[in-house]
């Protein structure tokens, strides 16, 4: 009898331990050497707003968000990026058409992952991307995935 109430209780008390330890992404640290640079190009050309940075300034520090709220914190270091392909941070939209403009309008080039310049990548799951380089050579790619 014991085994069996063991059996019926175990999916709920593993699911009530799953629950407890559910993560929701905050941010992405960036190290940059041009942090006013890096940080203008992220309110200019992907549209992130300033926010408060409420950590030290010890290295100083650009914090900003998008519309949704997710963070990047831009983070003054000497120590480099980098800067690989594979190395990169993603976006959305359902628009990436209007993207691409935008990128061109501000005469910033787009790649694929196999190095085509200004070439929209079609991914095996027939999802449209790019990728772009902030100031500092950081990777970043637009998709259209939902």
């Amino acid at each position: 009898m014991r085994v069996l109430l063991i059996l019926i209780l175990l999916p709920f008390m593993l699911f009530a331990q799953q629950e407890e330890f559910k993560l929701t992404f905050n941010h992405q640290a960036l190290p940059v050497k041009k942090l006013q640079e890096t940080g203008d190009f992220y309110i200019h050309i992907l549209g992130f707003e300033e926010m408060e940075v409420t950590a030290s300034q010890a290295n100083p520090k650009r914090w900003i968000r998008n519309h949704e709220g997710k963070q990047l914190h831009l983070i003054s270091s000497e120590d480099g990026t980098p800067n690989t392909i594979v190395n990169h941070i993603a976006f959305s939209t359902h628009n990436l058409e209007a993207v691409i403009a935008h990128l061109r309008n501000n005469k910033i080039d787009y790649w694929t992952d196999e190095g085509q310049k200004n070439v929209i990548r079609i991914r095996k799951d027939g999802v449209r991307q790019v990728k772009i380089q902030d100031p500092e050579g950081h990777w970043i790619e637009i998709n259209e995935a939902n």
